[in-house]
């Protein structure tokens, strides 16, 4: 573990160097920043959890003083990646959906079955993973019955999490239309039934804002795709508003469906938020498969930021309505955030790689450079939290990420491309959450990971045995 506890000290211009908890140093720093700075022989100091100081390595000694001393051995350290989508219930059941194929059995039984302690072990094995791959955070859409059993891994393990009320709609009936492979009665049991219900719901996790230091924050979700009406749309709008939290819900998954509301409401769907006020800085959608040509501005204009999944968009890029524009989004000044959704192809560390296949399939290429934005920046965005998050500046919590270089494609020739699309969990050296250590040496810290893994084995079988799924 490179952290020495040898104070280095030079004669700062006003005296003695100021006291701070930890000095990363000897880095190529990729800040994420305005301008996408990047400080070679860089350093920075950490007080309280966030970044005090950051800038060439001589200047930091120069300024600060620590006992704890992070050496990063010329690798690059960059911020943590977020991810900005993902059902952390049904992590434990990506090996089991080719079993339902042409079986009666959908992913809503398996939903429908999940207890808080299969939530919580699903939960944590994700985070595992997560935190290998540099992972500083999560978001879950809603789609946790036990938000309790979720939550409390974030203390366990050290990691951020983002979550919102479970399954706020008030018409189930349009999922199981457009989307059976996704329902169950037993699941669509556990929904709110009425308007009524579903308004009960909103905001039950916003108490957890109230603690700024808290690593669990909450905002205002609905499930969305026309599982909600004009009504209830409006009323997590509001609260969202009036909290200072976003509003995120799934929108244009499926391209078809998202055409049949079309002709159903004789306007674009895009037009039709807009004529009732639905657009606004702090709406968050999800998906978005389909964007035409001139919602691009419109998206911009009213500062709704989105989520991409690109394995999501690469399934849709061969149906007719599918239109994906996530780099033009991104270059007209949209915020995005790159997002696993359901990671049932690839692990958190490959998203990077899926995202730049998308965009080149759709034929808009991103660059490695906006890929690391929206894995980082973007994503925080998504979620409200670019104030604090996603990028390395004066200020911000100190979530980030050392890549060690002796790994092979730790080149230096263009980092963004090394570490924010080919570089797996491998390449991770250490990651800090809020100035505290997490992996060590590509370890995480706190976590047993031999328990946790048979822990989920064992809920997954269980789970797959109670809705009659065999290997």
């Amino acid at each position: 573990m490179p952290i020495s506890t040898t104070t280095f000290k030079e004669p700062s211009e006003s005296g003695q160097p100021q006291r701070c908890d930890l000095i990363v140093h000897n880095a190529t720093i990729l800040t994420i920043d305005a301008h996408d700075r990047v400080v070679a022989h860089g350093a920075f100091a950490v007080r309280d959890g966030r970044i005090a100081a950051l800038g060439a390595r001589e200047r930091i000694f120069a300024r600060y003083t620590s006992d704890t001393l992070f050496d990063a051995n010329g690798g690059v350290v960059h911020p943590g990646f977020i991810d900005a989508h993902v059902h952390i219930s049904q992590y434990s059941a990506r090996s089991v959906l080719p079993l339902m194929e042409g079986t009666s059995v959908t992913m809503g039984h398996w939903k429908g079955e999940l207890t808080p302690e299969d939530e919580y072990a699903s939960a944590r094995l994700a985070t595992l993973d997560y935190l290998k791959c540099g992972y500083t955070g999560f978001v879950d859409p809603g789609t946790i019955f036990s938000p309790d059993a979720v939550a409390a891994v974030a203390d366990e393990a050290g990691i951020r999490i983002w979550l919102t009320d479970p399954y706020v709609a008030d018409g189930a009936e349009a999922l199981a239309e457009n989307l059976p492979e996704l329902v169950s009665p037993n699941f669509l049991a556990r929904w709110p039934r009425t308007q009524d219900e579903a308004l009960k719901r909103l905001g039950s996790q916003l108490f957890r804002n109230r603690d700024p230091d808290s690593l669990v924050k909450a905002f205002v979700g609905l499930y969305g795709e026309a599982t909600d009406s004009p009504e209830l749309y409006k009323a997590a709008f509001d609260l969202a508003q009036g909290h200072g939290v976003r509003l995120q819900e799934h929108l244009g998954y499926l391209p078809a469906f998202q055409r049949k509301r079309e002709l159903m409401l004789r306007r674009p769907l895009l037009k039709w938020f807009e004529e009732r006020g639905f657009l606004a800085p702090h709406v968050t959608f999800v998906h978005m498969n389909l964007v035409r040509e001139d919602e691009v501005s419109l998206l911009s204009k009213h500062g709704v930021r989105v989520v991409w999944c690109p394995w999501g968009q690469l399934q849709m890029l061969g149906q007719p309505d599918a239109q994906a524009r996530m780099v033009e989004l991104q270059r007209s000044g949209v915020a995005v955030g790159i997002a696993s959704d359901i990671p049932r192809v690839a692990d958190f560390d490959a998203l990077g790689t899926l995202a730049m296949s998308a965009a080149a399939a759709s034929g808009r290429p991103a660059t490695p450079r906006e890929i690391l934005r929206m894995r980082t920046h973007g994503a925080a965005a998504t979620v409200g939290a670019e104030g604090d998050l996603g990028s390395l500046e004066l200020g911000k919590r100190a979530d980030f990420v050392v890549r060690c270089p002796t790994t092979s494609v730790n080149f230096g020739f263009d980092p963004a491309l090394e570490m924010a699309v080919i570089g797996g969990r491998d390449t991770v050296e250490a990651v800090f959450v809020g100035g505290r250590q997490v992996v060590d040496r590509g370890q995480v810290a706190n976590l047993d990971a031999g328990a946790i893994v048979a822990d989920a084995h064992r809920s997954a079988r269980s789970l797959a045995s109670r809705i009659g799924v065999r290997a």
